[in-house]
This record gives C-alpha cells, sequence and structure tokens, in this order.
C-alpha cells in the first residue's frame, strides 16, 4: 500500500514548497492538481514537475482540474474547453511518468436538462479521454461524484457500470472518494460490487452534512472500509484528500491517523 494527499493542502505555496512539505510529513504520493500545476507552470510544466517530485523523492497521481469546468456541459464552448483541458491533464500525467490521473465525470446544468442528452454527452466526453489514455498508455480512474448532488450522474456502483458498458471500457478502473458517498454501507456496498476496478482511494471522514473531514471527526466507518479494500487487495494509494488549508503539523497528524487506520503499522 501507498500514502498520498492532495497538493491542494498547499495551494498557496509554490509546488516545490508544497510538494517538500508533504515529502516530510511521510507520504510517498503526492495528487497533483492541475489547476494548481497550471497556475505556476502555465505552458508545458511535466519537465519543471518532474524536477520537483525527484528533488524531493516523491511520485505522483495527477487530479484532473475542477474549477469551472464540466466535461458534460450543455454549453459547447465550456464543454469543449472542459475536455481539451482533460486531455492535456492525461497528456501531462503521461510525461511525468503518473501512476493514473484521477477523473470527474460531468454533471447536468439544472435538473431540468434533459437525463438522456446529459448521458450521450457524458458518454462522449469520457470517451474522448478514454481513447487518448490509450493511446498514450496512462491509467484513468473515474471518481464517483457526491451521492446526495442529483445533478451528478456517476455517483454510485450502477452509474460506473453503465459507463463501463455504455462507453466500451470494460476494464475501467475506479477512484472512490469516501466521503462522497457519506455512509459506510453504501460505501461497503460499492466496494463488494466494484472492488477489482477500485485503483485509487480519496480518504476523509464525512457525516450527512460535511465533506472531506480529518479522520475520525465524521461518522464513517474507515477501518471497516480500509479492511473491505484490503480483502479486495487494493494495491493502490490512499490518498488523504481533508481539509487542512497549509498546516504541516496538522497533515503530519492526519498522516499518523492515515497509517493508523491500518492494523499492524
Amino acid at each position: 500500500m501507498y500514502f498520498g494527499t492532495t497538493s491542494m493542502v498547499f495551494y498557496a505555496r509554490p509546488l516545490d514548497e508544497a510538494i517538500a512539505a508533504i515529502s516530510r510529513c511521510g507520504f510517498d504520493y503526492v495528487e497533483l492538481w492541475m489547476d494548481q500545476v497550471w497556475r505556476e507552470f502555465p505552458e508545458r510544466p511535466a519537465n519543471a514537475v518532474r524536477a520537483i517530485l525527484d528533488r524531493h523523492g516523491m511520485e505522483a497521481t495527477v487530479h484532473c482540474p475542477i474549477m469551472d469546468v464540466n466535461i458534460a456541459s450543455p454549453n459547447a464552448g465550456i464543454r469543449n474547453e472542459s475536455i481539451n483541458q482533460l486531455l492535456a491533464c492525461v497528456e501531462f500525467g503521461q510525461l511525468i511518468d503518473a501512476r493514473l490521473v484521477v477523473v470527474h465525470p460531468g454533471r447536468r446544468f439544472s435538473l431540468k436538462e434533459p437525463i438522456d442528452q446529459h448521458w450521450r454527452t457524458q458518454v462522449g466526453s469520457l470517451g474522448c479521454a478514454f481513447d487518448k489514455a490509450e493511446h498514450l498508455g496512462v491509467t484513468l480512474a473515474l471518481e464517483n461524484m457526491e451521492i446526495d448532488k442529483e445533478i451528478a450522474s456517476v455517483r454510485d456502483y450502477p452509474d460506473m457500470f453503465r459507463v463501463i458498458d455504455d462507453c466500451g471500457v470494460p476494464d475501467l478502473k475506479i477512484t472512490l472518494d469516501t466521503a462522497h458517498m457519506r455512509d459506510t454501507q453504501v460505501i461497503l456496498r460499492f466496494i463488494d460490487k466494484l472492488g477489482p476496478r477500485i485503483a485509487h482511494v480519496h480518504v476523509s471522514d464525512a457525516t450527512d452534512k460535511a465533506l472531506h473531514l480529518r479522520i475520525g471527526e465524521g461518522s464513517l466507518d474507515l477501518p471497516a472500509i480500509v479492511r473491505a479494500l484490503e480483502d479486495h487487495k487494493f494495491a493502490g494509494v490512499y490518498s488523504l484528500e481533508t481539509y487542512i488549508p497549509g498546516d504541516e503539523e496538522a497533515l503530519a497528524k492526519e498522516r499518523q491517523k492515515l497509517g493508523g487506520l491500518f492494523a499492524g503499522e
């Protein structure tokens, strides 16, 4: 197993400082959010970022851009720009030899948008990303969105199976975000249905009212969730995704709590 965390913990710092701090806290991987990467390196960021990773002895996963983008937007201009940014993210992942690229599915503009029309757009946009990744030899891991957000159309295991069928991706890999599901039993069912496909895990606590809490501050039974993943031979990165804005000491404590979810560590 490997432990990681998001670079967004240190969003206000230069990436070199952010990655150095994450390394000092004892993580194996940093999850590079493309919004943050492009802010600092707007042109051809791969060489500079790979050099930073090497300098601090870190490996990386990559998170697709999320700010003001929607690959399933009914607005063609927004949709096309969102797809272009996602494809550029996939290329970046290949150039830095990232373990995988986390992908957010698109969402409806509102509940009044016809679901069938939205889904056709969703499938077409995801298909572009899957094709690009296959061509470049990059692993994509599609993330489940918030279970209670009705405008999201990929939230639980039936939605993932629909993507598999409609996009023609029998080997689909998945990022499980624990907080997005809010409920331990719903997560355990998701793992039972999709276990071998889960390639990456975003770890944080949650309640029915709050997401991405620190471990132990929500209602999720994270040790039981970890045991279920281990039963399915999960061998990917447990990537911490909690709200700890710029606090290295707090992040180091959270790393200890993350390790404590595993008996014997």
